[in-house]
């Protein structure tokens, strides 16, 4: 192939895309390699640093077994429920803030320890510790839904309700009003 004809005013465009994108090309490799760390990758994708930065951090998730520390009778009441699956977190809150309290006044008695507060009715709340005595909770879970084992106990709501003559069907805490919350007693 002839110099003139492998840059001809018909082939000029190719070139000049061909350039464009490898100095595009070249451009990004020079940029990822100034932004990524150096310990990118190496354990997975994600920096090798994190993992101990993020080991440091407080715990944000309780176990059932630090609130079974202190609340043995809620342990008891749920030893035979079918509750005791449900952890704690899932209708109470993460307790981050309740634990390190408690934790505190365990080594200093005397020290605070907030109480729980009142749900705010939001699964995605930022309230450290709430008491739940609210339908919602319950139904989060027992609403009968159409994919739902026919092994897990579903309710239809208005039916359920009207067959265990609850006083008023929409109060939100009317589910109380035959089961606990621990031990439903089913």
């Amino acid at each position: 192939m002839s110099g003139g004809l492998m840059f001809s005013r018909h082939t000029r465009h190719l070139w000049i895309a061909f350039f464009l994108i490898a100095s595009g090309a070249a451009g990004g490799a020079f940029v990822r390699s100034q932004l990524v760390p150096s310990d990118f990758g190496e354990l997975g994708p994600y920096r090798t640093v994190a993992i101990a930065k993020n080991a440091a951090l407080p715990m944000v998730h309780q176990s059932d077994q630090t609130c079974i520390k202190c609340h043995t009778d809620v342990h008891e009441a749920r030893a035979e429920s079918p509750h005791q699956a449900v952890a704690c977190r899932h209708c109470h809150g993460h307790g981050a803030q309740h634990v390190a309290e408690a934790t505190r006044a365990a080594e200093n008695p005397g020290s605070p320890i907030t109480p729980a507060q009142e749900w705010d009715g939001s699964f995605g709340t930022s309230v450290d510790l709430f008491v739940t005595k609210d339908r919602a909770t319950c139904l989060a879970c027992h609403t009968s839904v159409v994919g739902m084992p026919e092994s897990f106990r579903s309710i239809n709501v208005a039916a359920h309700l009207e067959e265990q003559g609850a006083e008023n069907v929409n109060a939100k805490d009317v589910c109380f009003e035959c089961h606990d919350g621990h031990s439903p007693g089913l």
